[in-house]
């Protein structure tokens, strides 16, 4: 997130700068760059390919976590409050999910706050709250059935270590009449780490994903989850689906939304072939930017998750986008971070096949070769410190002050 902003900023900026411009331009890199470091420390917390929103969200499990009381029942008797300013609605309470000993079963509670009943709204309600001395305060509420109440007492009596039991009981919910169960069953899987999707494969049904792959009606946000778990858990012939899917030139909206997860999935079936596209993607300067940058994802999502089947793939594709140039600073900055060195002679060379090589390029070209362990990189930064000794010093500076040391290979 913050890289690409790094990237978009530094690529709308002038290449001739003046003396002071130049020093605004070293100020917003190092902030950017303190910004990417944080960014990179946080462990991946969810699937790589979910919409980015996801994170914000709490599923109901996680409701239901902080909650000291969950109620499931009808919203009855809406009242404004006197002076017009809030009000109270009464839960006539169905199903008790969760409650404090002390509180006892209630059979109806008051809700601090007028919740409409109009014409053909559903009254069914659940809601999460804590106990405040006697009184019943909500934290969250939402309209859900009997059978969404069901669906979260089954969720949370799963075992907290069975990663993959919760998946599985969340995929087989994906296709329930039930609005708020499949929206929390989507955010459950969307939450989930690469990992823990990979692991979980043998839960999910491939005949299902291949519908709602093809399917229009599918919300094009879950297009690139739903990929991913083809790919992890599908056959070689699924490899048919992704192939329609990514044949069109142009891409539809709702492929381009969803690239890396589609070419991930194309991948995990077919590696070749979807190596093949990947590569021919990433060296095409005239696609999209965003879909290249989407496909950078996906080789990302490949080495945090099978680094050492794909790393000759990764490579080739890293070593076309070096060579293409217009990405180059993204993928050398991951080579880095990796400590993967076998493109040092492609790294070490794009200064010079890039004519007037962005501020960006320069600095991402040096901070590599200060952290690269290869004769060759000593060489090179011997040379740049007779050309550019201020731009070696602070890029220098800037590692001792900001960043740990890359990992090993």
């Amino acid at each position: 997130m913050f890289v690409l902003i790094g990237q978009i900023t530094m690529r709308s900026l002038p290449r001739r700068m003046t003396i002071c411009q130049s020093a605004r331009v070293d100020i917003l890199m190092r902030l950017l760059a303190v910004l990417c470091i944080l960014w990179l420390a946080i462990p991946a917390l969810a699937c790589t390919f979910c919409s980015g929103g996801l994170l914000s969200q709490q599923t109901l499990r996680e409701q239901y976590a902080q909650a000291t009381i969950v109620l499931q029942g009808r919203l009855k008797n809406p009242k404004f409050s006197p002076d017009g300013v809030g009000g109270s609605t009464e839960l006539h309470v169905e199903h008790v999910l969760k409650v404090e000993a002390n509180f006892g079963t209630p059979k109806v509670v008051v809700i601090p706050r007028y919740l409409p009943i109009i014409g053909d709204t559903p009254s069914d309600y659940l809601v999460f709250g804590t106990i405040t001395n006697g009184r019943f305060d909500v934290t969250y509420g939402l309209p859900a059935t009997a059978t969404t109440a069901a669906y979260l007492r089954g969720l949370v009596q799963l075992p907290k270590e069975g990663t993959t039991q919760r998946l599985g009981y969340c995929f087989r919910h994906l296709d329930s009449p039930d609005a708020a169960i499949v929206k929390d069953a989507y955010l459950e899987l969307g939450k989930a780490s690469d990992s823990d999707l990979m692991n979980a494969k043998a839960v999910f049904d491939a005949t299902k994903l291949r519908h709602w792959l093809t399917d229009p009606q599918t919300p094009a946000e879950r297009l690139g989850v739903f990929a991913l778990l083809l790919g992890a858990c599908g056959h070689a012939e699924d490899g048919k689906v992704f192939q329609k899917l990514l044949q069109e030139s142009p891409h539809p909206e709702r492929v381009r939304g969803n690239l890396g997860g589609l070419l991930a999935g194309f991948i995990l079936l077919n590696p070749q072939a979807g190596w093949d596209q990947t590569a021919s993607l990433l060296s095409d300067g005239t696609q999209p930017i965003a879909g290249r940058i989407a496909a950078v994802g996906t080789v990302r999502f490949f080495q945090t998750t099978h680094a050492k089947t794909s790393r000759l793939a990764i490579l080739g594709c890293y070593r076309k986008v070096i060579q293409q140039g217009e990405l180059a600073d993204l993928v050398i900055e991951d080579l880095r971070r990796w400590g993967w060195w076998e493109l040092t002679p492609d790294v070490l060379a794009a200064l010079s096949a890039t004519p007037n090589p962005p501020p960006i390029l320069r600095r991402g070209v040096v901070r590599y070769a200060l952290s690269c362990p290869d004769a060759s990189a000593k060489v090179f930064l011997t040379r740049m410190r007779q050309v550019d000794h201020k731009l070696v010093e602070s890029v220098e500076e800037s590692l001792k002050l900001y960043e740990a040391a890359p990992a090993k290979p």
